[in-house]
Formats: C-alpha cells, structure tokens, sequence
C-alpha cells in the first residue's frame, strides 16, 4: 500500500517519513543492529524461520536495509525479495489451473521469466532446479505473508497448499534458508501450519536506537544535532500528555519509539529547518519538531487517502476513527472485524488504515481486534484537520489494486484499477494494459466471463499499440479462455490460433488451443497438437499433462502412464483423476480407486474430475458409485462441463445394472460444434 510522510520527503533526505526502506536506503537505516544481526544468524542456522512483529514496527525496512546488505558483504546468495501479491496485472485466464500465490513468488523471486514457463511449477520444483546450478546456502524471504490471511474466498484453498508446499520445499532442499516476515495476527496460524518453523519477534524500536535512526543518518549531510536535540525529540514521541478528571495533568512515558513516527516526525523537521542550519538545537527542535502538529498532519493525510479511495467524506472517516477508537476518557478504544464490517465501515476501510499506520490489528477469541497504532497518536488525532486527499500517482493505485486483489479484497481492487485509469494518461499505453489486464482478472474471479473478455480485448490493443507481441498474444489467449467460458467454443478456437500466430512456440498457448479443441470434441486434434509441443520440448510438464488427461480418457491407457508418471500429481487433481481412469483401464483397481476417490474429495465440484471418476468406477464394476459420480459431473460448476462431454455423463449418470455398458471414450472427431450462433 502507498506509504508518504507528512511532509512527502525528498529522496535525498536523510529521513523517509513513512515509507519502508529499500536496499538503496541502507546507508541510513540504524537503530537495528543487534535485530540484523541476531535475525541473520537464526535464518542462517534453520531451514526455515518467522520474523514476526506488529503493523509498522519496520520488518520490511529491517530485511531490506538491515539484513540484505549484511548477507551481500558476507557473499553469500539471497534471491530477490518474495512476495506473493507480485504479477496479478497479467492475465491469469491464458495459463492453466494453477495456485496464484506460487505462480507470483516464482515472478517475484525470477522476475524475467514469463510467467507461462512458471506456471506448472512448484515451490520444490523451483528450489531443486535452482539449487542444482549453485553451491552454497541458497537465502530466500518472503516479506507481508500476512496477505494470505485473505478474505473468505477461492484463494482460501490455496493458501494451505501454498504452505504445504513451502513446508515441503524447506524439507527437500538441506541447502535453503527461508524467511517468513509476517505480522503477530498472522504468524501463529503460519507457524501452525508449517510447524517445524524458528521464530524471531522483533522488539520494539528501544530509546537508544531511535536516538541511532535520529542521529546517525545525518552523516555527511554537513548538519548535526547538539547535545541533547536529538534525545528531545525522541522524548517527545515516547511521552503523552494526559488530563485527568480532575483538571490535573501528568505525562507517561513508553519505553519505546514506533519506528514510522519517528521517521514522519523527522521528515518534518528536516524540512522545516532553516537552509542554513549546520548544528540542530534544543530550541530548533522545540520549534521546528513539534510532535503533536507532525502527527496530526500525518493521520490527517492517512485519513483523507483512505476516504478518498473509499468514497467517503474525509470528516465522517475522521469522527469514525476518533469515535470507535478514543474513548470518552481520552484511552485507547478497540472495535473487531466482523464478517463485513468494522464498527459500521467495511473492513476494507479498516485494513487500509492498517496498512497506512494508523490502526494496528491483534487476535483475540478468534476475531482481529483493530485499536490505533499507538496511545501516542490519541492526542494529535483530536487535533487533525480534515486535509484534502495527498496525491497518488497511478503506478501506485495499481500497486494498492494488486495487492488488494491477492488478499481477495476484490471490490476494492477495483476501485484501485479505476483509479488508475482516471490518473493516468491516455499516451501511457502500458500502464492501462495493465490495469485493463488486471480487471479483467477480477472479473474472472468474480465468474463475469463477458466482462472479462472486455477487459482482455482492451488490454490486447493497448499492448498491440506498445508494440509487444508476446503480452498481446497473453491476452488473447485469456480472451480464448473467456470465450470457453461462454461455451463459445469456435471462437476460442480461432483466438488461440491468433495468440499462437504472434507467439508460436509458447507452450502454453498450445495447450490453451488443445483444451479448447478437447472442449468441442476434437480430442484427437487435441493429441496432435500437444504431440507437436513436445516434439519441440519434451520435457514440458504442462502439455505433458494435458495430453496424459485426453489420452486416458481416449482409452490410451499406456501412453497417458507414461505422460502422467512425468508430472507431478500435487495440487492437479484432474491430472490425478486422469491417472486413476488409465489405471482402471489397465485393471489396477485399489490404486486406481485411491487416485479417483483422492481427486474427487480435493475437487468435488470439478466436472472432469468427476467425469474421470464416474468412468474409472463404471470400469471397475462399481456402477452405482460411477451413476452418481456421473450424476455429480453434469451438475458440476467448478468448471463445469463442456457440451460434448456433459452428454457422455448424462449418459453415464442413467446407465443401469444390465442394460449395455455405455462406451467410456470421448474420442470422436465428429461431435456437434458449439459456438457463436
């Protein structure tokens, strides 16, 4: 999400108001060497470890300027940094069924492969190629896990396997040194999940290192702060003032500093500094540095962003946050996240003051907590105006857009898209590819698939006009996937063709074209065509099992094995339905019923899986359970099934002891045509 400091900091400031440092940033990132230090050898000693801490405590800035250059002077390797809300602008209908949090670590760990060489892909397989090329310790982290704490929603299924699979990738591979960064909300339920996990809490920021990040970065800037300027302003934003009930006032004192305060109240002094100040006293701080007008201005902006993105008046979000969270008393109030809805605003609202610094969230009883970031921001909230909305730039809506649409907060990845599309310029023609890309992705999760072949066009021309073939060829085949959808299998014939015409040896828009041939009833052309991408990469996983699942359903039943043992069969539980329908035809009944039953019980609303498995029963005499099955597959919606193959179901599904076996292939090249009228 976006993060500015009050003042808007310039890049060569020695202070970064509230955004995270970045490894550029690491000449003035202090405060934190011991945290570097202990957090570098417990990644260096286990396989896999959590660095756990609250909302703004600096987890991000400490792996980007505190670890990563502690491992670059050691020379050791460190892959860039994880993260799994990376790459969701590209258009997720052209690839096959896949987990979208793999796929974005893979993008984001090696941005310049195309995401179709990624997408068969596991966490495992990846670290065993990878590691092969290397010696040494190989040094990976995935920074804001927490995003996997999505919204209730199709991504739920896969962030178990997601972690599954890291689990598993830190067991197979001795070599890898995996970093989880996540926040306290977060962290058990990872640390749960992936049990044999060290853990790192970051502590709070203390007295003597905010003193550190107050002071330190001042290095060759030609100013420096007197005897006890520095140490001023750090008292003031450790102390609050509170009046009692009886007029009297007494201060309390925490014993530590939040870092992105600090950094916002810095911001604002260094620009308000007169130009010719070479040593910074007490008065200049007392002058220069107030804390309260600082923090006021900074939660009046966080406000007005917030409001902004999410049509509501600025002076009804501002009473809402003094209202459910500054009690009568002048104390912290607290408000839980339910179903929808925080104390009355969505909970998208509340998530975006999270994620700006303004709220911080802690599980308790089961349910997220939201309470403000800290006490001390109590008095300068009541004091804040309403400020107009800060400008944003439209890289960073789309940013805010994909990083909402990874933690299923769809409706508001939409409001972000538009955003963009209303700030950026019409000659940016990447830009909105992109953002028309990305929507149409949301309409494929929303199951709007005409919308999201709108979208997809769209995006195709923007990218026709930038002049790059391969993105356009990415978006066509997304459109072909969008016309399967309608059942509009002609179509999406001739969509993928004109994909593969602009990228003719991508293998995945080869098998894009076979399943849509493979959805009319074309299996054999199917075959072909995936026997031809595998004359020219034999090894390719993704055609491999496509033509292993048309080939057992074919009754090939010894060439799909061979196709299907190449493959792995986790997270693909077609493939592995598939597998049990050439067992069944080969007469192996218990692993057959083990592979089918496995599927079905992972996909029960997947038509072909259900499909696969009513056959593999009816082969292996279990007719009423292959009736019901097949009963299941015409049902089915997750994806449903195609015409031709929903009328050898419904055959299936009325199929009775003693009446002739139905025939179990779906072979021909004959079948009746579905397409545009």
């Amino acid at each position: 999400m976006r993060r500015f400091s009050a003042t808007g900091a310039r890049p060569d400031a020695p202070y970064l108001g509230a955004r995270p440092f970045l490894d550029a940033d690491h000449d003035r990132f202090f405060g934190r060497d011991f945290d570097s230090a202990a957090l570098l050898e417990l990644w260096s000693d286990g396989r896999l470890t959590i660095a756990v801490g609250p909302v703004a405590s600096g987890k991000t800035s400490l792996l980007n300027a505190g670890l990563s250059p502690l491992i670059a002077r050691e020379g050791l390797h460190l892959l860039p940094v994880g993260r799994i809300s990376y790459g969701a602008t590209f258009p997720r209908a052209s690839l096959p069924e896949h987990n979208p949090y793999t796929l974005a670590l893979l993008q984001s760990w090696i941005p310049s492969e195309s995401p179709t060489r990624l997408v068969d892909l596991t966490i495992s397989d990846f670290v065993r190629r990878y590691a092969d090329r290397r010696s040494g310790p190989i040094f990976a982290a995935i920074d804001q896990v927490d995003d996997l704490l999505a919204a209730p929603g199709p991504r739920w299924a896969f962030r178990e396997k997601f972690l599954r699979d890291i689990a598993d990738a830190s067991r197979a591979e001795p070599r890898l040194r995996l970093l989880l960064i996540a926040r306290e909300d977060a962290a058990d339920f990872i640390a749960a999940e992936l049990q044999a996990v060290a853990r790192y809490d970051l502590a709070p920021l203390s007295r003597r290192g905010a003193i550190d990040a107050v002071t330190r970065p001042l290095a060759g800037t030609g100013r420096s702060f007197a005897d006890g300027s520095a140490e001023n302003l750090v008292t003031g934003l450790q102390t609050r003032r509170i009046v009692g009930i009886d007029g009297k006032e007494r201060h309390i004192t925490s014993d530590h500093v939040e870092p992105s305060l600090l950094q916002v109240t810095c911001a604002r002094l260094w620009d308000s500094l007169p130009s010719g100040t070479v040593q910074i006293t007490p008065r200049d701080i007392r002058v220069f540095a107030d804390t309260d007008k600082a923090l006021a201005e900074h939660c009046g902006q966080v406000i007005a962003s917030v409001a902004d993105d999410h049509d509501l008046p600025v002076a009804r979000l501002r009473s809402w946050v003094v209202d459910t969270f500054v009690t009568e008393q002048g104390m912290l109030g607290t408000a839980y996240e339910g179903p929808a809805a925080t104390a009355g605003l969505p909970n998208a609202v509340a998530r975006a003051l999270e994620d700006q610094h303004l709220l911080s969230a802690k599980p308790r009883s089961g349910s997220r907590w939201y309470e403000l970031l800290t006490a001390r921001l109590i008095d300068p909230l009541l004091i804040a105006a309403d400020e107009l909305p800060p400008a944003t730039s439209a890289p960073d809506y789309l940013s805010d857009a994909e990083r909402a649409f990874t933690r299923g907060e769809v409706d508001a990845a939409d409001r972000y898209a538009q955003a963009v599309l209303r700030t950026s310029s019409d000659a940016d023609l990447r830009l909105r590819a992109q953002v028309q890309s990305l929507l149409g992705n949301i309409a494929t999760e929303r199951d709007q698939p005409k919308e999201a072949e709108s979208h997809y066009r769209s995006a195709a021309r923007l990218f026709d006009a930038a002049h790059d073939t391969p993105a356009v060829a990415s978006q066509l085949a997304a459109v072909g996937q969008t016309l399967v959808e309608q059942e509009l299998l002609d179509d999406a014939v001739s969509e993928f063709r004109a994909a593969i015409d602009r990228e003719p040896r991508d293998p995945v828009l080869q098998t894009g074209l076979a399943r849509a041939l493979w959805r009319l009833g074309e299996s054999r052309a199917a075959v072909a065509v995936l026997t031809t991408v595998l004359g020219l990469d034999g090894g390719n996983s993704v055609a491999l099992r496509a033509r292993g699942e048309i080939l057992a359903e074919l009754g090939d039943a010894k060439k799909a094995m061979l196709d299907l043992s190449r493959v792995t069969l986790q997270e693909r539980p077609s493939t592995r339905a598939a597998r049990g329908l050439a067992l069944a035809r080969l007469g192996d009944r218990p692993r057959s019923n083990e592979d089918v039953d496995d599927a079905v019980a992972e996909a029960p609303r997947n038509g072909a899986v259900l499909l696969y498995a009513a056959k593999a029963k009816a082969l292996g005499g279990y007719e009423d359970a292959a009736a019901e099955l097949a009963r299941r597959a015409v049902d089915a919606t997750d994806p449903m099934l195609p015409a031709y193959h929903r009328e050898v179901a419904l055959q299936l599904a009325g199929h009775k002891p003693g009446n002739s076996r139905p025939k179990l292939g779906c072979g021909s090249t004959s079948a009746p045509r579905r397409g545009s009228s």
